[in-house]
């Protein structure tokens, strides 16, 4: 075959390569945007009144794990794409774009397993959404959600702090609102209370409770009773701990983002290295 020929045929075989690239790229857009509504709305149990909740943990989960699955078809594009390519040149400037795309990559999912990954750091952007609330039978009570509006970090706990002995009853917002302005709302607090326990109601100097999040996005009140030492007031720490998605699957999957475009990289080196000498671009 002449050497037009062939330059022609390679032509079109990167054009048809980039093609279907584009069209799987976009059948991917479209499936992240599909799944995104199922694990917002129908799985994670979004919703905008009365509050706003749109749960995005497991999505960038699966975000993640699409950019992962992109990654590693850019790679098996671009070695037909090298192949395919008109001259060395050409082949040169990709492998060099390739390896720094990957690299930046890299180092970014790096980045992102050490802030995941190292106690200190974590401890650090948990104690940011902690808040201290004032408890005080003269004052309404306060409220707390059970996460944040994008379930990025959980309410785990609560501890109470007094100096004399009180109760304080975790309710939730359905509860309070019905029987707290009620005649006898202390006894149906008591009653009604998410912390069964005597040993998780009764504060004597100090006592965590632990809040529920198996239920969902729910909002719930801090209820104090003074009745043992009337005029006692309180205080209450809330306790957030990052997602359990982002602390496990989430860092498992930036791991393998890593390994994979380093391996990449060592992959295309070797490559880059080859065409260099007779490419003009440096």
């Amino acid at each position: 075959m002449p050497a037009s020929g062939r330059v022609l045929e390679d032509s079109i075989r990167l054009s048809k390569i980039r093609k279907t690239k584009l069209t799987l790229y976009m059948v991917q857009a479209v499936m992240l945007v599909a799944l995104g509504v199922i694990l917002v709305f129908i799985v994670g149990g979004a919703m905008l009144k009365p509050h706003l909740y749109l749960p995005f943990d497991s999505f960038l989960a699966v975000v993640v794990l699409l950019f992962l699955i992109i990654c590693i078809e850019s790679f098996f594009f671009r070695i037909l794409e090298i192949r395919f390519a008109r001259s060395t040149s050409a082949r040169h400037l990709m492998a060099k774009n390739s390896i720094r795309r990957s690299l930046i990559i890299a180092i970014v999912a790096g980045v992102a397993v050490v802030i995941l990954g190292v106690p200190s750091i974590l401890g650090g952007i948990e104690n940011t959404g902690s808040k201290t609330l004032s408890l005080s039978t003269l004052a309404t009570p306060p409220s707390f959600f059970s996460s944040d509006p994008f379930s990025l970090t959980k309410t785990t706990e609560v501890k109470v702090q007094a100096t004399r002995t009180v109760q304080v009853y975790l309710v939730d917002e359905e509860t309070f609102s019905q029987y707290y302005y009620s005649e006898d709302s202390m006894s149906s607090m008591y009653a009604f209370r998410q912390n069964r326990d005597p040993s998780n109601y009764i504060v004597n100097q100090e006592l965590t409770i632990n809040v529920p999040n198996e239920v969902g996005y729910k909002k719930y009140y801090l209820v104090l009773n003074d009745m043992d030492n009337p005029g006692t007031s309180a205080t209450a720490t809330i306790g957030r701990d990052l997602s359990g998605t982002f602390t496990g699957i989430m860092t498992l999957l930036l791991i393998a983002l890593v390994v994979a475009n380093i391996a990449w990289v060592a992959y295309l080196v070797p490559i880059e290295r080859k065409y260099s000498s007779g490419s003009i671009y440096k």
